[in-house]
């Protein structure tokens, strides 16, 4: 049910609208993504790798392939996302881990990692990650150096009326 559920969101984003609306609100997005993914490396007592890197599907325990997006998801996001490799792959590494949490309750929090990223998408802005940047596209700009002693005792911005 969570991959599908992934799967359903993923598919219900307007692939056609993703980069053509700009809103500085989209920086709250990416703080909370950041802070999200820096308090998963806090709570599992794991060293922080870059967010463009951490397939947090893996660092729970899963020894399956990572999984193709293109299996999962419709032409428009696939097309869409092959045009950015670290993208498309924090996408893939979203569904690894709705699949993984399938019959492993307690780790299904840690879908919310993903969200902001996935909401940016919903709300039509974009985003670009690399292993030493995340880039609200015309937004904001975070550099990814010492990330996580940035972000680890962050606190946390309600997105929820974003």
């Amino acid at each position: 049910m969570l991959l599908e559920n992934a799967v359903s969101k993923l598919n219900s984003i307007n692939w056609g609208s993703v980069g053509t609306v700009i809103s500085e609100e989209d920086t709250n997005l990416g703080y909370e993504f950041l802070r999200r993914m820096a308090q998963f490396f806090k709570a599992e007592q794991l060293k922080p790798m870059p967010p463009a890197f951490t397939n947090v599907a893996k660092l729970l325990g899963d020894q399956e392939e990572e999984l193709d997006i293109s299996a999962y998801c419709s032409s428009d996001a696939v097309a869409y996302l092959n045009q950015n490799s670290y993208v498309k792959r924090i996408f893939e590494y979203y569904l690894q881990l709705a699949n993984y949490s399938e019959d492993r309750p307690g780790i299904c929090q840690y879908l919310e990692i993903y969200e902001p990223l996935i909401k940016l998408f919903e709300r039509g802005g974009a985003f670009t990650i690399k292993p030493l940047s995340l880039e609200i596209i015309k937004v904001s700009h975070f550099p990814l150096n010492n990330w996580y002693e940035k972000f680890a005792d962050k606190n946390p911005i309600d997105i929820n009326n974003l």
